[in-house]
């Protein structure tokens, strides 16, 4: 993709607004799914609350952290569409892995493991739990895939399984998921040249 970030862009800034697409490619009819997609999209919209939040890890976000409106629509439109071509890219190679990954037991054990913890813990720990249970499935789809690549493919997955299922999880989810991914794989997705390079 010949296309670029607007620069003042952090990485978990640009996680949260994929993450965000990557829902919305989803045409799932149930309304509450639209309604909490809605309300994440304003909170997005207009300046996120999970900035505060998701570095409860001591982790350092790359870039500066954006704190007031945006007010430049000519970029904001720019980068909405690179974001939705990543989502589209990333569900692509998504839906090929949930073919022959996921069962809807493991998605229940998943969404057990989140209601049964409190709001302020940390949720990272049953995502990477359930990503490595999985990783040891033998998959045709993921043999030639690296290995954090796999991870990232799993997590969204994850994700949106989850809020599928439960969509009143989607705050809780969407925090775990922006946290595992800046936490785990943020040097591999900037290794290889940003979100827009993943094929």
């Amino acid at each position: 993709m010949n296309m670029f970030w607007d620069a003042d862009a952090s990485f978990d800034e640009q996680t949260q607004h994929i993450l965000l697409k990557f829902l919305q490619q989803n045409k799932v009819e149930n309304r509450t799914y639209q309604q909490e997609i809605q309300k994440l999209e304003n909170e997005l919209r207009n300046g996120s609350r999970f900035d505060d939040d998701i570095q409860t890890d001591g982790h350092c976000p790359s870039g500066p952290q954006r704190t007031d409106f945006r007010s430049d629509m000519g970029q904001d439109q720019g980068d909405d569409e690179l974001y939705r071509m990543v989502a589209a890219q990333l569900v692509e190679l998504g839906d090929e892995l949930d073919q022959s990954i996921f069962n809807r037991n493991l998605i229940e054990q998943f969404i057990h493991a989140n209601e049964a913890i409190q709001p302020q813990e940390d949720g990272t720990r049953i995502m990477s739990a359930m990503i490595a249970h999985l990783t040891t499935q033998r998959n045709d789809v993921t043999r030639d895939m690296p290995q954090e690549k796999v991870f990232l493919l799993l997590a969204m997955m994850l994700f949106k399984k989850t809020v599928v299922e439960k969509p009143l999880l989607l705050p809780r989810i969407f925090k775990t998921t922006v946290q595992y991914i800046s936490n785990t794989l943020q040097n591999y997705i900037q290794n290889i040249g940003g979100w827009q390079n993943i094929q």
